[in-house]
């Protein structure tokens, strides 16, 4: 019985150090995680303010009158040239257009009294639609980046047009919505050639190139990472393993990051790492 018993107890702590070595050697096994990679690039990185703008005239006249009205020879919608009378009162006043332009605007009739100085409302308005232009409003922290004679883009549906930043107002005003009052800075975007199709009055998308940097390193902006410190860095791909390389950056389009420091030209990154990668992690490419 004693060497039958003694056998057992050889058995069983084989059985154990077996499982325990199982474990410590699965443990210690090095798992490959699968990885999407990109090249360190050279290109040309345009960094843009991205907002929209309010499509207007470039010129615009506005008739606040008082007194009674005459006659209202003009309509909206009405063409009309540079002298041509827009409204006239019993006291013989009349007022005329400073330009050839459109009517937009007719809230004056035969007969009555002019209330538009009183109620903020304009008799008359006249526009200039054959000259178009886009204004837009920018935050405090935007103002800084914009510039007169930056370039632009205004996109509607499916058209796009050249602009150009061609003025700065040099003072903030405000702007009060039906929820909020706010300091804005209002720019203006001409349009390089006339635009066809477009209507005053609608929004239209703006993206103003406010920085570009030519032919620098580049990598795509989902490998970049930030530690707890904000320093960004990606993961290098060397040897079949993720190394931590910190980075230092310049400017940033919607798909580009610049790296002014850390990377050279060619180096193998890994794209959108997740929590399963880190120093020293063992992976392949798909």
């Amino acid at each position: 019985m004693n060497w039958k018993k003694g056998v057992g107890v050889v058995i069983a702590i084989a059985i154990i150090a077996f499982i325990f070595y199982s474990v410590i050697n699965s443990n210690t096994e090095e798992e490959t995680i699968t990885v999407q990679i990109a090249k360190v690039s050279q290109e040309t990185i345009k960094e843009t303010l991205s907002t929209n703008g309010l499509i207007e005239s470039t010129q615009t006249q506005t008739i606040f009158g008082q007194g009674l009205i005459q006659d209202v020879p003009v309509s909206v919608g009405d063409s009309i040239e540079e002298g041509a009378t827009l409204i006239s009162y019993r006291d013989g006043t009349n007022q005329t257009a400073d330009f050839n332009g459109t009517v937009t605007t007719v809230n004056a009739k035969n007969g009555q009294v002019d209330l538009s100085s009183q109620n903020g409302e304009p008799a008359i308005a006249i526009a200039d639609l054959s000259n178009l232009q886009v204004t837009i409003n920018l935050s405090e922290s935007d103002a800084p980046l914009i510039e007169e004679g930056q370039v632009a883009v205004l996109t509607t549906g499916d058209q796009s047009f050249d602009g150009t930043v061609s003025h700065i107002d040099p003072t903030a005003s405000t702007v009060t919505s039906q929820t909020s009052t706010s300091m804005v800075l209002k720019s203006i975007i001409s349009f390089d050639t006339p635009p066809e199709g477009l209507f005053a009055g609608f929004n239209i998308d703006v993206d103003v190139t406010t920085n570009t940097a030519e032919n620098v390193l580049a990598i795509p902006i989902e490998a970049l990472l930030y530690d707890v410190d904000n320093n960004p860095y990606v993961y290098v791909v060397e040897n079949e393993k993720a190394l931590t390389t910190p980075i230092e950056t310049g400017i940033q389009s919607a798909t580009n990051v610049e790296v002014t420091d850390g990377l050279t030209l060619d180096d193998t990154i890994i794209l959108s790492p997740d929590d399963t990668i880190s120093d020293g992690t063992k992976v392949t490419s798909e």
